[in-house]
């Protein structure tokens, strides 16, 4: 050692200097290894993160089927055989890797209608829809709210599958395209209005989010009839799946009705139209 010690000595003033630079770049060389291993480590799970992000979240019809067989016809008011002035709607929320979610709903009010949306129970027969609506009314104290087959259940038929979801796998059992469902009202949904205001006894939406609804700038932006200002309703942390713990990844889907209903002292058969629109997205 003291060799190396006295050749270190007797080196001249340069090589001196050239040899302390290359044991100090040594040395920081020895020191970056495990911090640009750390680096590149924190660089694999944040792309392992990306890629398992979910991003399938649908608004389907009633069975996961395409959206383009969810339609709310023409609702005749003035039916006399619709003593409960309502009617129920089926569709669905799809998804995967989607433990819970928002759903909204945003109409605007030119016909005084009642929204309201409620879970779906479905069966396999109309014997066993009106006994699970019996049971459900033995529960209910008014006879107001109580269920009927009528106006809180709809038979369904299944229709084609949706391409979209062909290679998932979905936690209910397997119906083909024509198969027929029976979907009963189940529990409400709850949730509010965000922008709700009345005139007289009247519903409608405020202004509150007039800017994101219309285009600023636009010649009709301060020009918009009452109306036709949509409502906005939502309900957050809706559960994808009765017990989400340990459910993964797999692909569901949920299957909701929306009830509109009516005061036939206010509504006519006068050919008004409103606009309805259904999203979700994931929490």
């Amino acid at each position: 050692m003291s060799k190396v010690f006295n050749k270190i000595k007797n080196l001249k003033l340069k090589e001196k200097i050239q040899l302390i630079m290359a044991l100090l770049l040594t040395l920081a060389i020895i020191v970056s290894i495990p911090v640009y291993a750390w680096f590149n480590h924190q660089r694999q799970i944040a792309e392992l993160q990306r890629i398992k992000t979910p991003d399938l979240l649908y608004i389907s019809a009633a069975y996961a089927e395409d959206v383009k067989y969810f339609q709310i016809p023409s609702i005749d008011v003035a039916d006399e055989n619709n003593t409960k002035h309502r009617q129920v709607f089926p569709f669905a929320v799809a998804g995967e890797y989607v433990p819970e979610f928002t759903l909204q709903l945003a109409h605007t009010t030119n016909i005084p209608f009642t929204y309201k949306i409620y879970e779906a129970e479905y069966y396999d027969t109309e014997s066993a829809a009106r006994t699970a609506i019996n049971t459900k009314n033995q529960s209910i104290a008014e006879e107001a709210d109580k269920l009927s087959y009528e106006y809180d259940a709809v038979k369904y038929d299944v229709k084609a599958k949706w391409t979209m979801l062909d290679e998932y796998t979905l936690s209910q059992r397997t119906l083909n395209a024509g198969d027929t469902l029976y979907l009963v009202k189940g529990n409400q949904v709850s949730g509010s209005y965000l922008n709700s205001t009345t005139s007289g006894n009247r519903l409608i939406a405020s202004n509150k989010y007039h800017p994101e609804t219309y285009k600023d700038g636009d010649s009709t932006y301060g020009q918009v009839q009452t109306y036709a200002e949509p409502l906005y309703w939502q309900s957050r942390k809706i559960s994808s799946v009765p017990n989400p713990s340990g459910w993964g990844g797999n692909p569901f889907f949920k299957t909701f009705v929306i009830e509109i209903s009516w005061d036939p002292s206010e509504v006519q058969n006068d050919k008004e139209t409103d606009m309805i629109y259904i999203s979700a997205y994931r929490e």
